[in-house]
């Protein structure tokens, strides 16, 4: 999985602490995709709120069905 590496979009920074067990943790992750920390963060970030948006609109789906 590769993300495009487009900074011209990118303005906003965040400065972290990660415990050394958690830094660990990112740069195994980082390893295997081949990945920077950042694009992984970058990843896992739009992973969860795909999954944030799923739920939230089947949630709304099952509200507008008719109960039985």
């Amino acid at each position: 999985m590769r993300y495009a590496a487009d900074n011209s979009m990118r303005e906003k920074q965040l400065n972290i602490r990660l415990s050394p067990e958690e830094a660990a943790r990112l740069e195994a992750i980082a390893e295997h995709y081949s990945l920077s920390a950042a694009a992984v963060l970058r990843m896992l970030v739009k992973r969860e709120h795909d999954t944030l948006v799923e739920t939230r609109e089947s949630k709304a789906s099952d509200k507008k069905k008719p109960k039985r």
